[in-house]
């Protein structure tokens, strides 16, 4: 069997953990050409994003595995029905729980327009205290569940809305009240600080709009480590702009990969609006999960569903293809 693996170092990785009888090949460039001559007969592809033309010119693939948890960026109209689509969700919800927690502890202590100031004097914005404001938690997968154990540890109380409702969670980490997608505007009402981490699907896509920003008190605060496009753009720029909103923390841009000259070859900036010249936002390019300890789960999981494929299984972490997570 072969596999493709869009990186080099990981394929190098994933090659060291496979029998010998799988083979394992990368492209050099990347482009969508060089990946339809090198998949014209691989069973499995593993990559971060992938456009709709590879996968329709893909014969064999029987799964297309996604490197993270989001799969917004992968081309489920392209694939056959009998193609399976895993992601690596839950593998390793820490690091990018951190990073949100990072995100409200420096929103709250104006950390960057500090130190920002500091050459010519001390600001004269003070901070807000975090005990005892409310942390809203929109999506309560792996990510969301180690936010609120970490929020709840600084002494916040944290609320939250789930795709369903679920007590025992609720109980288990103590929540003030966890509800569902119909709660949204009682948790945007209630919340200090609203820390989003569901998935981008064709039902969340502009879920926050300028009805439910509103909702929020004036002089709180966003944090969105999930994805850009389920806040809408400019609704959230203008509430951040007018004071409605104390700050955000924003790592994830509503031009996904403005990095990549591959898949930004207009050079698009990150968003249409100049977030990063607000002084009370704090923008990331989508790595405020990365550190320096990276787990061997999501590498596993794609390990085990290669391996899987080859002997004729379902893969584990599968995507729903109707959900869309």
């Amino acid at each position: 069997m072969k596999v493709l693996v869009v990186y080099k170092g990981l394929a190098e990785r994933i090659k060291q953990r496979l029998p010998e009888d799988i083979e394992v090949i990368y492209p050099e460039t990347g482009s969508d050409e060089e990946l339809i001559r090198l998949a014209k007969d691989v069973e499995v592809i593993v990559s971060t994003r992938l456009s709709a033309i590879v996968a329709e010119n893909v014969p064999k693939l029987k799964l297309l595995q996604k490197t993270g948890a989001g799969v917004d960026d992968m081309p489920f109209e392209a694939l056959r029905s009998e193609t399976y689509m895993a992601n690596t969700s839950g593998s390793n919800p820490l690091p990018l729980a951190e990073g949100a927690v990072a995100l409200v502890t420096t929103l709250a202590k104006r950390i960057v327009p500090r130190h920002n100031a500091f050459h010519v004097g001390r600001s004269s914005k003070r901070g807000v205290l975090w005990h005892e404001k409310t942390a809203g938690i929109l999506g309560m997968g792996s990510i969301g569940v180690e936010v609120a154990k970490m929020l709840k540890g600084l002494g916040m109380k944290v609320i939250a809305t789930r795709r369903t409702k679920d007590e025992k969670l609720k109980e288990e980490l103590g929540l003030e009240w966890l509800g569902d997608k119909d709660d949204l505007d009682r948790l945007m009402r209630e919340s200090d600080f609203l820390i989003v981490t569901i998935p981008l699907t064709p039902d969340t896509r502009g879920l926050i709009g300028e009805h439910e920003i509103r909702q929020m008190k004036p002089g709180s605060y966003i944090v969105n480590v999930a994805r850009a496009a389920i806040i809408q753009e400019k609704t959230l720029y203008d509430a951040l702009r007018d004071g409605h909103l104390a700050g955000a923390g924003i790592d994830v841009w509503w031009q996904p990969h403005f990095w990549d000259p591959l898949w930004n070859v207009e050079d698009k900036p990150a968003s249409e609006y100049p977030y990063w010249e607000l002084d009370n936002v704090i923008c990331t390019p989508h790595n405020i999960g990365s550190t320096d300890y990276q787990s061997d789960a999501s590498l596993q999981i794609m390990v085990e569903n290669i391996i899987r494929t080859r002997d004729g299984r379902e893969p584990i972490n599968q995507v729903d293809k109707q959900l869309r997570y």
